[in-house]
């Protein structure tokens, strides 16, 4: 283990780094280091290039391990002192998205288990700050940045190919996001829908079949209108992670109860979880704001219904309802209240045991920032209206 301060070096060589050597598993080094896992992979997910991202165990390509600086042992009662106490702006105990002018480029993996089999997306995402209407609604630039890397391989094959290039045409998408942190609509359907028609026509030049014309359907449908599309991304994982609901005010308990839902497949109801948002009022020991859920499966479906959804085979059929949980954990940028990494897991207790995981890392260079002004920013082109998905 070395470390380097040369700001021209590569990032594996300006941090504390482990050379891993052939053989080396995870686990392994874990123990070797005498650290957890879990910790090694949080730190390095979060400072490496997106290709390096750690799933359940090294990428084949990784040759060095990002490994967090040493610190001096603290007492609980040192380490409490030293913890600062969250800065709250707008009023007590309120988390805002008024100051949140960012320009962030994210990693971002998602990990699905299917009982004993693995499977991971990678790609990079790039949020950035629009404006904020008079009716207090915000705007955000989503932008897809590069490859998508399936199992760690580029889209290779056609039917991955024509997905990759199909759903760019969705950016840059401009989603619309409430007062509580959660999105609720899109701005930009229009720009959307006619990059479709020509992304639709470059697929054409390629390729050609019913399967082709019936792919081109789907989209087609999806883009009918703004209602329709809303209605496809709301299962799209990173928006639902990174637009939570968690921008709220929150009591003196510092503990909200809600219901919160988690995609799993694109036709059915999301699974429904009941659960714990709790704000820490404190920093954590790197300055971050942290903004923790947990909670468990409250969903009427049995164990055959969502068997049936996934289509696992069912021997016979049971109305037992399964049991599962939902973790997720913000790690809030203390200056704009807004996520610096985010890391969302939950669970289903089936025959076939069902587990999905998003990670979000901030990939910008860390560096000083400054509370962002308070004056307002308007947009006109499309005000949020009210819709029948608006209570």
């Amino acid at each position: 283990m070395y470390l380097k301060d040369d700001s021209k070096l590569s990032y594996s060589e300006k941090h504390i780094t482990y050379k891993i050597k052939s053989g080396d598993t995870l686990q392994n080094v874990a123990r070797e280091l005498n650290i957890e896992p879990r910790l090694l992979r949080a730190y390095h997910n979060i400072h490496c290039n997106l290709p390096d991202l750690i799933e359940a165990d090294f990428p084949y390509q990784l040759d060095y391990l990002i490994l967090a600086p040493e610190k001096v042992a603290l007492t609980d009662e040192e380490r409490e002192k030293k913890r600062a106490k969250v800065v709250f702006n707008d009023s007590p105990l309120c988390l805002s998205l008024n100051y949140a002018r960012v320009d962030t480029t994210y990693g971002v993996l998602y990990t699905i288990e299917n009982g004993d089999k693995t499977h991971t997306i990678k790609q990079k995402i790039n949020v950035k700050w629009k404006a904020k209407s008079d009716n207090d609604f915000y705007f955000f630039e989503i932008t897809r940045i590069g490859k998508i890397y399936i199992n760690d391989t580029e889209a290779d094959t056609m039917a991955e190919d024509i997905a990759e290039k199909a759903s760019a045409a969705l950016y840059p998408l401009i989603v619309v996001v409430d007062a509580t942190g959660k999105w609720v609509d899109i701005n930009n359907f229009e720009q959307v829908k006619k990059r479709w028609t020509t992304t639709k026509k470059e697929i054409q030049k390629y390729y050609k079949g019913a399967f082709i014309e019936k792919y081109f359907s789907i989209y087609d449908k999806t883009l009918e209108n703004s209602d329709n599309l809303y209605l496809s991304l709301s299962k799209d994982w990173f928006l639902c992670a990174l637009f939570n609901g968690i921008h709220v005010q929150y009591p003196p308990t510092l503990i909200i109860q809600k219901e919160t839902g988690f995609p799993f497949i694109t036709k059915e109801e999301n699974i429904s979880y009941q659960v714990d948002q709790t704000l820490d009022d404190y920093l954590d020991v790197d300055n971050f704001i942290i903004v923790a859920i947990k909670g468990n499966l409250n969903d009427e479906r049995s164990k055959t219904d969502f068997d049936n959804a996934l289509n696992i085979k069912v021997n016979e059929y049971t109305e037992e309802r399964p049991i599962g949980t939902y973790r997720a954990k913000y790690f809030l940028n203390p200056n704009n209240y807004f996520p610096e990494s985010v890391f969302v897991s939950c669970d289903l207790a089936l025959d076939v045991t069902q587990k999905y995981t998003i990670s979000i890392s901030n990939l910008n260079d860390t560096k000083e920032q400054v509370i962002a002004t308070r004056q307002k920013i308007f947009i006109d082109e499309s005000k949020p209206q009210k819709k029948w998905w608006q209570f």
